[in-house]
């Protein structure tokens, strides 16, 4: 009897984590129609884009080398980092920074436009310590990958819900 205890338990919280609609970070219910899929850049070996390909083989999306009639094509403009001084401290050096990258994507096929033209825009703000320029290039470069991650996740999001 305590055995089915544990178990009905462990049963319980599975159903409530389904139920909630947790899902592990990255993932995505991909539409079938975009299993496969080609990738367009102007920067193919960019960070965003090496990040986007990783998350879709992750999503088991095939990324194809070239376009054809049926194919599905992501376009992912050239990201754009801003950086800008929030704060100063008292001895008149930036103390707060606010990090922002924007990314241009769409979704279309040879003769249709799915996912109209949109920008994607995320922004961070981080400490920067005026004793240590090492801290700050490392925090800012913590928060690029972090931004980089979360836009790549939106992606995802709307791939998702594309009415194709």
């Amino acid at each position: 009897m305590h055995i089915n205890i544990k178990k009905l338990l462990v049963l319980f919280t599975l159903l409530a984590l389904a139920s909630c609609g947790f899902t592990l970070r990255g993932s995505a219910n991909i539409p079938p129609q975009l299993q496969n899929l080609v990738l367009i850049s102007s920067d193919e070996n960019s960070d965003i884009m090496q990040e986007l390909r990783r998350a879709l083989q992750a999503n088991k999306v095939n990324i194809l080398d070239a376009a054809s009639a049926d194919s599905y094509q992501l376009f992912i403009g050239e990201a754009e980092i801003q950086e800008r001084i929030l704060s100063v401290n008292s001895n008149a050096r930036a103390g707060e920074f606010e990090l922002s990258i924007s990314v241009p994507y769409q979704l279309r096929s040879s003769t249709t436009v799915f996912l109209e033209p949109e920008v994607l825009t995320l922004e961070k703000v981080y400490l920067a310590d005026p004793n240590s320029a090492v801290a700050k290039a490392e925090e800012r470069e913590l928060m690029e990958t972090e931004i980089r991650r979360e836009l790549v996740s939106l992606i995802l999001r709307r791939l998702q819900n594309a009415e194709l």
